[in-house]
């Protein structure tokens, strides 16, 4: 999958837009390419506006047209996201390390609101809260793994491939968010 990494603060200003933020998510969570009136309609925005939006996240290659299609003589034209991996270069420090950092802390946040909410739909739905009714949610998973240079490289690498393979829009599968944080812990702490 190829990267876009944003590193200037237009390109922090463009992605961070709230609404933006959860145009692309919408399109990221949807089985099907969708229209602007489709998107304004869930985010209860004019249709305009959401061409605007479109227009701006295009600039940064994240979204993108997949069709077109004749509907009541009128041509409407259908997004979706585009299968693009955006890093934001927390590696690289610069004087936009601040907006980078906040929006990470909210991509995390929303993620595991959304466990959260899905958690509690899917308990109130089923009046039950045994592990093995919501086994289909997810999970939430911490700790530590011990592991070579080599072997995190592979782990890494393992879990972008599986990733990227799976990043594609289906009618037949149903979308799954993630957040995944993993670091090489190595003198993290300076009491040990």
């Amino acid at each position: 999958m190829d990267k876009i990494t944003l590193s200037t603060k237009k390109e922090l200003e463009i992605y961070m837009n709230p609404v933006r933020q959860k145009l692309l998510r919408l399109l990221e969570r949807s089985r099907v390419p969708m229209t602007p009136k489709q998107l304004s309609e869930k985010l209860e925005i004019s249709p305009s506006s959401v061409q605007h939006h479109i227009k701006k996240l295009s600039s940064l290659g994240l979204v993108e047209l997949d069709h077109t299609k004749m509907i009541n003589g009128i041509t409407a034209r259908f997004y979706k996201p585009t299968y693009v991996n955006v890093q934001l270069g927390l590696d690289h420090p610069n004087e936009n390390n601040l907006y980078k950092e906040v929006l990470v802390q909210e991509q995390i946040a929303r993620t595991y609101e959304g466990f959260l909410t899905q958690t509690k739909k899917y308990q109130e739905r089923y009046n039950s809260a045994e592990p093995e009714s919501t086994e289909n949610l997810g999970d939430i998973l911490t700790g530590v793994i011990h592991l070579s240079e080599g072997e995190g490289k592979e782990f890494l690498k393992m879990i972008t491939d599986y990733l990227d393979q799976h990043a594609i829009q289906s009618v037949e599968k149903s979308p799954w968010e993630y957040a995944f944080i993993l670091y090489n812990a190595e003198g993290a702490n300076s009491h040990e």
